[in-house]
């Protein structure tokens, strides 16, 4: 460099900046890899904040690859440059090569970004559905207990003014108790077993 012209000084400037860019990616590789072993490792349980965080991380990936994209324009016109000299045109050739593939990897990790987020909200939705399905379930054992609880309350009565319900008798205070929850809990391990054994739903 010290016996070359502003050529060589120009080329040098050039592989120091871009060089310069490397441990911003290695930073940013290391924040996604981190959040990727977190993801995998929690899953559903990930916080809410993960998310946010890898938005915020491709944006700001996203503006550094817009502000490296104007200099390989530059790097190419000093290529094409015919007060250049060869040798230099060569070494301004690897510069290129280096901000060509620097801005490949941004657009590689911004698309590890997007992956992540997906998956992030792929373990969410699975846990949504899980609880969803718990809740129809556990409403569809027990709806055997509703339907006789209005049929209790719709307080019919016999010839003698006693209550009674059509087709289960006269409804005491033991034999009522003892003949609800016989029933309603008869038919609700009937239900419990199809669904377990015969439709295999649980």
């Amino acid at each position: 460099l010290r016996a070359g012209n502003a050529s060589w000084l120009l080329w040098r400037l050039l592989d120091v900046s871009v060089g310069e860019l490397q441990p911003i990616l290695a930073a940013y590789r290391a924040r996604i890899q981190w959040f990727a072993a977190y993801i995998a490792q929690r899953q559903e349980n990930a916080s809410l904040d993960v998310e946010k965080q890898l938005l915020r991380s491709k944006v700001e990936l996203d503006w550094l690859q817009r502000k490296a994209r104007p200099l390989v324009r530059v790097v190419r016109h000093l290529i094409r440059e015919k007060a250049i000299e060869a040798d230099v045109t060569r070494y301004i050739e690897d510069v290129e090569d280096h901000l060509e593939t620097f801005i490949e990897e941004l657009s590689r990790s911004m698309q590890v970004c997007d992956s992540l987020r997906e998956q992030v909200r792929s373990y969410r939705d699975r846990q949504q559905q899980f609880v969803l399905y718990v809740l129809a379930i556990v409403t569809t054992l027990f709806t055997p207990m509703q339907l006789l609880t209005g049929v209790y309350g719709m307080n019919w009565q016999d010839e003698k003014g006693q209550p009674t319900v059509p087709g289960l008798g006269p409804l005491t205070r033991d034999r009522g108790w003892y003949l609800f929850w016989g029933l309603g809990c008869t038919v609700v391990t009937i239900l419990y077993l199809t669904f377990r054994w015969v439709l295999k739903w649980i």
